[in-house]
């Protein structure tokens, strides 16, 4: 018995079952979008080297996502792993994980060097506000309810 590839939508439906069971209230929240986009995870080689390009260390909890799913994303959020970047401002060691529009289109999500905490960048105004203590919970919690507020 040979067993097939998986196809381009078999791969994209193992990645949203992983999501569901990965964070479960944030897969409840959006699941249904047609737009949610999630694709597989890092390798721990991968992730050393996106360390190392970078000179950032990742947090244990944002490994553990990236291990999980490289990229996360849909209309007003984006975390994709070949995205991120250091953020350009004076005296900050804060890395650049992503993209959330709660106030302007192209408001950053940063975390801290091996920090667990979530921040939010207003580009406006270069406000900086904690979303969650982890990435989970800003998945799960935070964001779900900024959606649905």
């Amino acid at each position: 018995m040979t067993q097939d590839a998986p196809t381009p939508d078999g791969a994209a439906d193992a990645a949203r079952e992983a999501l569901a069971a990965y964070l479960p209230e944030f897969y409840a929240a959006v699941g249904e979008f047609p737009d949610l986009h999630v694709e597989p995870g890092l390798s721990d080689a991968d992730i050393a080297a996106l360390e190392a390009r970078l000179d950032f260390r990742l947090s244990d909890g944002l490994k553990k996502l990236l291990r999980e799913f490289a990229t996360i994303s849909m209309n007003g959020l984006s975390v994709r792993a070949a995205h991120f970047g250091p953020i350009v401002m004076p005296s900050s060691e804060a890395l650049i994980i992503g993209e959330l529009y709660l106030h302007n289109p192209g408001d950053r999500l940063l975390m801290l060097p091996n920090d667990e905490t979530v921040y939010y960048l207003e580009q406006r105004n270069g406000a900086i506000t904690k979303l969650a203590d982890s990435l989970e919970n800003f998945f799960n919690h935070t964001l779900p309810r900024h959606l649905y507020g």
